[in-house]
């Protein structure tokens, strides 16, 4: 199996993390907008429409999205399933729409930040040079808030939190649906646009880090970050993103 996502992305997590639960070993190679197109158009044999990330090869079969690798990974787990994805396809809607109001306030966050828009820069480019290139950056993150912000209903991070919070108030545990399922996931990587921690490879610069912080919803719901973190420690429940030397 070979997986292309961006380490940062919270989809890209999503998919990575039901990957690992299910016990599937995997080769994980990055995706940098505009430079890797070209390669993975040619993988998929798309040369028209959008294209996005994580996509999965599997033998024959190309996979994309991070609903569809994690229904996958289950359907073909040997050590462990993702749940029922009848029950997990709701919490599936909120994490979703949650999450694209989250990017775009990230991608907005990074747009009103000069020294975000250059960390953002591929890693090639220079240090001295990357004040002069900002623009290049900004366009790309131009073309990105204007690709998702159709995708964007304010209000449905804090939606989705709260009904998080309610629905741990009601099992003795920390599975949502009481048994670990990706369910946990999806809702697990809201925090990435809270209060991150997973770790990125490359990593992201401070500026960069900064915009993925919100620091009045961490504040807010730091039950819920403590949460994260319990499966993030468990070694039942994590994924290498979240162990410190992860990649």
């Amino acid at each position: 199996m070979i997986l292309y996502g961006e380490s940062f992305s919270p989809w890209t997590k999503k998919a990575r993390w039901a990957l690992e639960i299910c016990g599937h070993t995997y080769t994980y190679r990055e995706y940098t907008p505009t430079l890797s197109e070209p390669g993975l158009r040619f993988k998929l044999r798309q040369w028209r429409g959008l294209v996005s990330v994580p996509v999965l090869f599997a033998d024959t079969q190309i996979v994309r999205g991070s609903w569809d690798i994690a229904r996958f990974a289950s359907d073909r787990s040997l050590t462990a399933t993702l749940g029922d994805f009848g029950a997990n396809e709701a919490w599936n809607v909120l994490s979703e729409a949650a999450l694209a109001e989250g990017r775009t306030r990230v991608v907005r966050g990074v747009l009103a930040n000069d020294a975000a828009l250059a960390e953002s820069l591929p890693s090639f480019v220079p240090d001295p040079l990357r004040p002069w290139l900002r623009f290049v950056a900004r366009d790309a993150v131009r073309r990105l808030d204007r690709k998702y912000a159709n995708l964007v209903r304010p209000g449905s991070l804090r939606i989705a939190l709260e009904k998080t919070r309610d629905a741990l108030a009601a099992v003795p545990g920390d599975y949502l649906l009481g048994d670990f399922s990706y369910t946990d996931i999806s809702m697990a990587v809201l925090l990435e646009v809270v209060a991150p921690r997973a770790k990125a490879d490359p990593p992201l610069g401070a500026a960069m880090q900064a915009c993925w912080i919100d620091e009045r919803l961490a504040a807010e719901f730091a039950d819920l970050v403590a949460w994260r973190d319990r499966l993030a420690a468990s070694p039942a429940t994590t994924f290498s993103q979240f162990h410190d030397d992860a990649a």
